[in-house]
């Protein structure tokens, strides 16, 4: 890549912004935001750690995306419409429905919690599902990684699962999902699945774990070889929905969301994924 324009200028856009310089994804990035002193002070702050930590990558600041120039993706972190704990749908959607045109054909990644009403809305201004996809639950997936291998006194690597519905809130993990250096979780241990399950739901991320998350899906989306993610990404037709946008697995390939993967859900899982689609149906009813 050779620019990446992050939406922000509070701690999830710095987090993002110094992930993609370490890492070295693009060789550009610019913080934009309409309190640009704010995010020229990010960016310097960013550059300067540069030397000291060996990336060599362009950070710049901008108060609008017009002024941001070209970009090749745009990452929504913590414009001032985000900046609230709880966004109202209302809100988000109107600055989706505001970012699309600006995106074009380019890939945005939301990576604020508050995603699904933004997302939508772009897709309904124009952008296709294929561009458009939520990272926070990649991170949730870290965090049930962490709390699994914790209950099983093992390696977090060596963990593997996938986070389904709308996290925090409604967070679904199929069992089948669940494995260790894959064993299923549930021969080593019946209760730890639900444990760690329980212990993650309703608590909110914070700002590296989710610029971190951020900084995966860009990896995937311009790796040489295909990736499957626990994504925020918009149904159609996939697991009986339509229009909402929830967390599933979606293959991403050639800088695109290629393909929705469905996965089998037990009887429970199913109730629990199907409420959490209808609730976001409501939700954006009344948005």
């Amino acid at each position: 890549m050779q620019s990446i324009a992050i939406l922000g200028a509070g701690d999830l856009a710095a987090t993002v912004g110094r992930r993609i310089a370490e890492q070295e994804l693009a060789g550009r990035i610019v913080l934009v935001d309409a309190d640009e002193s704010r995010a020229r002070g990010k960016a310097l702050d960013i550059a300067q750690s540069g030397p000291v930590e060996g990336f060599d990558v362009r950070i710049e600041a901008a108060a609008s995306l017009t002024a941001a120039g070209a970009f090749d993706v745009l990452v929504v972190a913590d414009p001032p419409e985000l900046a609230d704990a709880r966004v109202p749908p209302a809100r988000a959607s109107a600055l989706g429905e505001a970012l699309a045109p600006a995106v074009g054909k380019r890939p945005l990644v939301v990576a604020a919690t508050a995603a699904s009403a933004l997302m939508e809305a772009a897709i309904r201004k124009g952008l296709s599902r294929e561009q458009v996809m939520g990272s926070a639950p990649v991170a949730y997936v870290a965090a049930l990684s962490r709390r699994l291998a914790s209950e099983l006194q093992v390696e977090p690597r060596a963990v593997s699962v996938l986070v389904l519905g709308l996290p925090p809130d409604h967070l679904i993990t199929p069992r089948e999902s669940a494995c260790v250096a894959g064993v299923p979780v549930d021969r080593l241990s019946p209760l730890a699945l639900r444990r760690a399950t329980a212990g993650l739901a309703g608590r909110s991320l914070g700002p590296v774990a989710l610029a971190a998350a951020a900084a995966r899906v860009l990896r995937a989306l311009h790796g040489s070889r295909p990736s499957v993610l626990s994504l925020l990404v918009q149904l159609q037709g996939e697991y009986g929905h339509r229009g909402v946008a929830v967390a599933v697995p979606a293959r991403l390939a050639a800088g695109r969301l290629d393909s929705v993967v469905e996965v089998p859900l037990d009887p429970v899982d199913r109730v629990a994924f199907d409420t959490a689609a209808q609730r976001r149906s409501r939700e954006a009813y009344w948005a």
